[in-house]
């Protein structure tokens, strides 16, 4: 079984840019933990139409607790 190409959804730079302002964090280091964990998620969600809301909680959940630590 190849790599699989990851095509990010129209909006996922203003979701990137969204995260990256409500933590403060760099918009690279939101793109690439975004982009990581959006790939996950399309690989194991049974219902795909929440990958949206759940990937902006996970990985916002994911930076604050980078913040913290």
């Amino acid at each position: 079984m190849g790599a699989q190409k990851i095509i990010r959804p129209a909006n996922a730079d203003t979701e990137i840019e969204l995260l990256a302002r409500e933590t403060c964090m760099p918009r690279e280091l939101v793109e690439t933990l975004y982009t990581r964990e959006r790939a996950k998620l399309e690989r194991t969600a049974r219902i795909k139409t929440y990958i949206p809301v759940l990937i902006h909680r996970h990985v916002k959940a994911l930076l604050l607790q980078q913040l913290q630590h």
